[in-house]
């Protein structure tokens, strides 16, 4: 099955995330995980000063909507990529990539020396993009699901030694 609508008027832009979004974020984060987070989850990352939130977002059908999310967590010199989702009718369309890369961006800004994210063993969509990325695994946790007792990869990648993932080579000079 397939879906057909027709297309964005304009690219997703990425934005911090507010709580005016939170509601477009939870239908996602629903309609993307067996486990979702909880609101007052979302809520206490949007307050947190350790956490940074950020959605991919477009026009469409006359409205700003959210198509993606991205939840960050800063610790000493690590960022731990705790949340990655699009929404079910955009996916497969770059959005992921997007905040992927607009995340890693700006945590190497921050002076981040490394990024760390769990993904579960069966998710073919992730584990490509992951790797795409620069990440690697560097280790597994048995039964880290709650929900199905799947195990969680844990991947890696060291933000200084590797470039980070782009298309096409940059027009300005380095």
């Amino acid at each position: 099955m397939h879906s057909h609508h027709s297309p964005l008027l304009t690219l997703p832009t990425i934005v911090e995330m507010t709580l005016d979004d939170l509601d477009e974020v939870l239908v996602i984060e629903h309609y993307s995980f067996a486990t979702p987070w909880s609101r007052n989850l979302f809520l206490q990352e949007l307050r947190s000063p350790s956490s940074k939130m950020f959605i991919a977002q477009a026009e469409y059908q006359g409205a700003q909507k959210v198509l993606g999310y991205l939840s960050l967590w800063f610790v000493s010199e690590e960022v731990h990529i705790l949340n990655l989702a699009s929404h079910p009718e955009w996916r497969r369309r770059g959005i992921g990539s997007a905040l992927l890369g607009h995340g890693l961006t700006f945590s190497r800004e921050q002076g981040v020396e490394r990024a760390f994210l769990e993904v579960r063993r069966s998710n073919d969509a992730a584990l490509p993009l992951y790797r795409k990325y620069g990440f690697t695994p560097v280790g597994v946790r048995k039964g880290y699901y709650s929900d199905t007792k799947e195990d969680a990869i844990v991947m890696m990648r060291e933000m200084s030694s590797t470039p980070l993932f782009t298309p096409m080579p940059s027009p300005r000079p380095r």
